[in-house]
């Protein structure tokens, strides 16, 4: 960013055309009666002094996925994280996090059988061999894939 410049400035446009960057922050339910109806406390709720505030989602640093809803493009859907982490859900804002696929792949040796006074192989054996899956700690799954959201894409209309 140039010197000189506002960081604020960009968001503080976005929210004055009704739009909230997703960044977790907890909201007070009494200043967003409506966001709460949709929302609840899907991503969380807590009571600060005399009000109840809820959470809105974090995608920051996240990468978004369209949610799958029995389309069968995520193959570890019923193996979704729910929005706040803790218990597994197949619903919008649930998380997955990243994984490899298991994968191998063959590839030839060549075995020299014995070596000729001449430089060349007298002999030689070729087999067949497999390269190793990924190990511990790597996460592998029915698919390589980045950390990502389940969301639902939606178009602002008016």
């Amino acid at each position: 960013m140039a010197a000189g410049t506002n960081a604020e400035a960009p968001i503080c446009y976005i929210e004055a055309q009704g739009w909230m960057l997703c960044d977790g922050r907890y909201l007070r339910v009494a200043a967003y009666p409506e966001l709460y109806a949709v929302l609840g406390g899907l991503y969380g709720e807590r009571n600060s002094t005399a009000d109840l505030e809820f959470r809105i989602p974090d995608y920051r640093g996240l990468f978004l996925r369209g949610f799958d809803a029995g389309a069968g493009m995520d193959p570890d859907a019923k193996r979704r994280l729910d929005p706040t982490g803790n218990n597994v859900a197949n619903v919008v804002g649930s998380l997955q996090c990243d994984a490899m696929q298991v994968h191998a792949h063959p590839y030839e040796i060549t075995t020299p059988a014995g070596i000729s006074q001449q430089g060349s192989a007298a002999g030689t054996s070729i087999s067949s061999k497999s390269t190793g899956s990924p190990e511990n700690p790597a996460r592998t799954a029915l698919e390589t894939r980045p950390k990502n959201v389940a969301v639902n894409y939606l178009i602002k209309f008016r």
